[in-house]
């Protein structure tokens, strides 16, 4: 029998993902967040609260438009400020620490807003 030399595609943006995709997607993402987080020279709050956004996204598979609750990202501020610092200061090896990529997964799952589409009251990502 023949090897199978074919892989499975990775999923489309809007099939709504678990958080547990292929490490190649996660890897994927973690590694532009760091990209992201590290391309600043003087980061702010607002900075990092973008980059988190933009990881959530690529993680849960959520529209870019999708807007965010500002409960969720007060509940969750710190653990944002201190996931960019920790990846500022791992540097150019943040993508390779394990530690890390778990810390961002929680991040993008606790940032995930499906009840707060039934409250009405939403705030886009980019405010």
């Amino acid at each position: 029998m023949p090897p199978i030399t074919s892989t499975p595609a990775s999923s489309p943006v809007s099939r709504r993902r678990s958080g547990r995709e292929g490490p190649r997607e996660l890897t994927a993402a973690f590694r532009r967040y760091v990209e992201r987080v590290q391309a600043i020279e003087n980061p702010t709050a607002k900075d990092d609260l973008e980059a988190a956004l933009f990881l959530a996204q690529d993680i849960m598979g959520q529209s870019a438009g999708t807007p965010v609750d500002p409960m969720l990202v007060a509940a969750n501020a710190s653990s944002i400020r201190q996931l960019a610092k920790s990846v500022r200061r791992a540097g150019r090896g943040a993508v390779a620490q394990p530690a890390l990529l778990a810390r961002a997964i929680v991040l993008s799952r606790a940032l995930e807003t499906p009840a707060a589409s039934r409250d009405g009251e939403l705030v886009g990502a980019a405010r």
